[in-house]
């Protein structure tokens, strides 16, 4: 009888192993690029390893390198919600991107301020399976 039920914990365990299930990934490598992020649900695996702003002339220009964590390939949408001095946004806003990540693949994703006005941003996500 206990070979049984130990059986049907190992059968149980690969399932859920199988399926898909994971570990829920942090969505930043570090707290500073966290506070940087607006996340919608769980990004999947998918992790903003690396965060850079700087000013070009007087515009901000922003690049996050996001690497997928997990070997399935999965989807991500971002949109960049840029904000004046004042923490006001700035723009009519953004639509959201799609950007397609193969199985442990990282990639760049930029983006240009509408405007000298811009002063701070923040990237909002959300992912899906693809």
């Amino acid at each position: 009888m206990k070979s049984m039920f130990k059986a049907l914990i190992i059968i149980g365990y690969l399932a859920v192993t199988v399926s898909g299930v994971h570990a829920q990934t942090p969505p930043a490598a570090s707290s500073n690029i966290a506070t940087k992020l607006i996340v919608r649900g769980d990004l999947q695996g998918l992790q903003v390893i690396d965060l850079r702003s700087q000013r070009r002339g007087d515009v901000l220009v922003v690049q996050a390198q996001v690497a997928n964590l997990e070997i399935r390939d999965l989807r991500l949408y971002y949109r960049f919600r840029w904000t004046d001095s004042a923490g006001m946004l700035v723009g009519d806003g953004e639509v959201w991107k799609p950007m397609g990540f193969m199985g442990k693949q990282s990639q760049m994703l930029s983006g240009v301020a509408p405007g000298p006005q811009a002063a701070d941003f923040n990237i909002e996500m959300s992912a899906e399976p693809r």
